[in-house]
Formats: C-alpha cells, sequence, structure tokens
C-alpha cells in the first residue's frame, strides 16, 4: 500500500482525522515542518475560542492566534507551567475528554490531567511506531518490570514484580524462563537492577532480542550492564505524555527521534518546551515539563527526517540502600503510587499533595510530606510500612510539613542524597 503523503492529510485535514505516523516517518523535514504549522494554527484557535484559562492568558500576553504564523513565532506565546495547570478547570475543556491521565510525580507532585480522542490515538500510534524500531509488534511476548505488586499475564505481555527485593527477582527470572519473552520494557533502575542479578547469580535468559528502558535517564554504565546480561540491544525511549514530547531511538543508535507530528519541542536554553498540538480535552501550549533536551543538528544515519535529540530527565539524585539504590520512579510507583498486577496503571495515595526525599549519611532517610486537607493516619502508616520493604535497613522519618522549599533556581528537588560518600562510590561506577 502506498504512503500518504502531505498532501493527503492536508487535504483531508478539514475532518480532523488523526495521522498516520507509519505514513509520515520517512517524510522530508520542510514537510514535517508545515505539517507541525498546520496543526499549531488549528490547536491555538480551538484553544482561544473554547478554553477559557487560554483566551485569558493570550489576551494578557497581547497575542492572538493569527499573530502566531510560523514556528519562529512560538516564542511569542506566554510560557504555561504545572503549578498553573494544576486543579484549573479554565485550562479544560469537559466536553473533549476522553482520558484521565496522572503525571508520574517525579517532581514530587503528580498531576491529573486529560486528553481528548485524537490525542489519545496519536499518543498510541506514537508508541507503536517508536516501538517498532526495536522490532516489537503487537503480538510478540512482551516482559515489563515496572511497578506491578506481583506477576501478572495479559495475552502476549507478562507484567513482572516491580519490588525488586531478592525474592522477588528469583521470582521474576522463573517467570521470565517460563514465559521466554522477544522483549523486555521497563524503568531504567529496575532493568539495571535485574541485569546485575542474573550477571551476578550467572543466570542466562535466551531469545530476547530488544531491551526498552523508559522514564529515567539512561547512563552508559547502564546500558552495558543490560546488553551483556540479557545478550541483545538497548534501545532508549523518552515519553512525557503531559505535553506529548515523545522520542525514540532506532537501530543505528545515534540518538533519539523526536515525533514532530505529536509535538513541539523547543530548546529553550538547556530546558524544554513542549506544545502538544492535538489535545484539545487540555490544552499544553509552551509547556514547561522540567526535562532538558539538547538538538543533536545531525542526521541519523537510518536516513529519517525526524531530529535526533538528547534529553535529560528531571535532575534528580538518588537513595542509595545497602541493598542498591533507589530510583524516583521506584520511589514514586512504590512510595506514593499503589499499583497491581492486574492493570499496572498508576495511583497515588489521594491524601499526599507533595513529598521530598533527603538521604542523610548512615542511611537515614528523611521524608518532607504535605497532606491534603483529607489525608488520614492510616495513609501515612501505609507510606511508612511500604518505604520500610522498600528502603529495608534504612531509618525512615516522615517529617510533615507546610511545603517543600524550593532551591535556588526556584526548584522543588524530589530526592537530596547528602551521603557524599555514597555518591562518590556510584558515580566510580558510572565511570
Amino acid at each position: 500500500m502506498q504512503k500518504k503523503s502531505i498532501r493527503y492529510y492536508l487535504k483531508w485535514a478539514k475532518y480532523n482525522k488523526c495521522i498516520n505516523l507509519f505514513d509520515t516517518e520517512w517524510w522530508k523535514h520542510e514537510d514535517l515542518i508545515e505539517f507541525q504549522e498546520y496543526r499549531l494554527h488549528k490547536i491555538l484557535k480551538y484553544a482561544y475560542k473554547h478554553v477559557p484559562g487560554y483566551r485569558k492568558k493570550l489576551k494578557l500576553a497581547g497575542i492572538a492566534p493569527k499573530h502566531i504564523r510560523s514556528l519562529d513565532d512560538l516564542r511569542k506565546l506566554p510560557i504555561i507551567t504545572r503549578e498553573e495547570l494544576q486543579n484549573n478547570p479554565d485550562l479544560v475543556n469537559e466536553e473533549m475528554i476522553y482520558n484521565t491521565l496522572y503525571t508520574g510525580g517525579s517532581t514530587g507532585t503528580s498531576l491529573q490531567y486529560y486528553e481528548s480522542h485524537k490525542s489519545s490515538e496519536i499518543r498510541w500510534n506514537a508508541h507503536l511506531r517508536g516501538w517498532s524500531w526495536n522490532g516489537y509488534q503487537p503480538g510478540k511476548r512482551l516482559a515489563v518490570v515496572a511497578s506491578a505488586q506481583g506477576t501478572l499475564k495479559v495475552e502476549n505481555t507478562l507484567n513482572l514484580y516491580g519490588d525488586l527485593t531478592k525474592e522477588n527477582m528469583h521470582k521474576n527470572v522463573e517467570e521470565i524462563k517460563k514465559f521466554n519473552p522477544q522483549h523486555l520494557r521497563g524503568y531504567v533502575g529496575s532493568l539495571y537492577i535485574l541485569a546485575k542479578f542474573c550477571l551476578d547469580n550467572d543466570i542466562i535468559l535466551e531469545g530476547i532480542e530488544s531491551i526498552n528502558p523508559i522514564s529515567e535517564n539512561l547512563y552508559d554504565f547502564q546500558r552495558e550492564t543490560m546488553e551483556v546480561a540479557f545478550n541483545c540491544p538497548v534501545f532508549e525511549e523518552y515519553c512525557c505524555n503531559d505535553g506529548g514530547a515523545c522520542a525514540w531511538e532506532c537501530d543505528a543508535h545515534e540518538g533519539l527521534h523526536y515525533c514532530m507530528e505529536r509535538a513541539i519541542i523547543e530548546e529553550n536554553g538547556s530546558e524544554m518546551v513542549v506544545t502538544d498540538l492535538w489535545n484539545m480535552a487540555m490544552p499544553f501550549i509552551r509547556y514547561i515539563n522540567g526535562d532538558s533536551v539538547k538538538f543533536l543538528n545531525k542526521k541519523c544515519s537510518c536516513g529519517r527526517d525526524l531530529p535526533l535529540i538528547k534529553v535529560k530527565g528531571r535532575d534528580n539524585d538518588i537513595i542509595i540502600t545497602k541493598d542498591g539504590f533507589l530510583t524516583p520512579s521506584f520511589l514514586v510507583h512504590h512510595g506514593i503510587g499503589i499499583a497491581t498486577a492486574i492493570d499496572n496503571k498508576n495511583r497515588f495515595r489521594s491524601g499526599i499533595h507533595a513529598i521530598q526525599y533527603v538521604q542523610k549519611p548512615g542511611y537515614v532517610l528523611e521524608v518532607n510530606l504535605v497532606k491534603n486537607p483529607w489525608c488520614n493516619d492510616d495513609e501515612i502508616k501505609e507510606l511508612n510500612e511500604k518505604l520500610s520493604i522498600i528502603a529495608a535497613g534504612m531509618e525512615i522519618y516522615i517529617k510533615i510539613v507546610d511545603e517543600i522549599p524550593k532551591s535556588k533556581k526556584g526548584k522543588r528537588a524530589f530526592i537530596i542524597n547528602e551521603d557524599i560518600d555514597l555518591l562518590k562510590k556510584m558515580k566510580n561506577l558510572a565511570q
């Protein structure tokens, strides 16, 4: 079947049909820019007309949609922050809500946000295209090591324990051997811990074709350990669905191709600013998502014109326990988060408004916690019990505070590690 050209999509755009990203991955860069500008005009006019908060924001800035003629005019638009979007009905069009989603919470606060039907459609289309570059297709056997509190097989997907105690890692290995997955996906830290466990115990897992680490910064030593342990290549992924920014590594392994058809990514200094081109339920227009991005300014040898970027997630530290380390995603999904093997979806302890982890020397973990008005003692007790398991061997102190203090740069750190000696040991491992 012949791939659809940009002319085809622009001709039928008035019907607001979603684009097929398998048609567009080989488009020329100028065609991708033209498509972005078309979608930008469309989402701006929509937000101005149907979302009161954006109309007010643009009027205060003295800007109307007609003033934005090209991508070069983007910087005329005001920035929007997570704090502005949090619990702000003026920035939502309830009539367009198709899904309710949550951010990962790696800033210490989770954002509840909404997406429209077309936004959901292109989100999954983007993932399927990105995953196809590492050989994955729906129907192939996939094992996931993320936030599940047990193991469960659903059709061709096996959810494994994300709570990586030694006992659970043994269970995971047993399930992997029985299931024989072709692809392995999970949080960077979780996959690294599992890889180290396999190498340390001379465990060989055969038949895995690719590894797909997600949700955290991926370092070279982690990539190398995974590739040795599982005897297959790593394909890095970046995805921030609040704002629509996403990128995948192809088999040339020269960087991550950013999905221009879903969102516009700006490099503002090193700060990422993103504009979702499809979400009409809760538009994200020039949204600061907290991550850093660098455009590599080179064309990938694979031949795609989709730009190559390098992304650094939120500059969080790690908590180092006697048995290993706890990454931001791990602390989110096994601390303030509640996930089950049944659906592996993120849920959060609703009584917790914000949280911060501070490691003191001597394996002491202080937890600064801001409560919502409806928070109760049982919720705090459950959090303490969970942390006692995942941070075994550490002294844990939960402190109720009115707010999480900001750094000199005006940001609230999710993790602060003040144990300099342990950090030096970790950095030596990364070199």
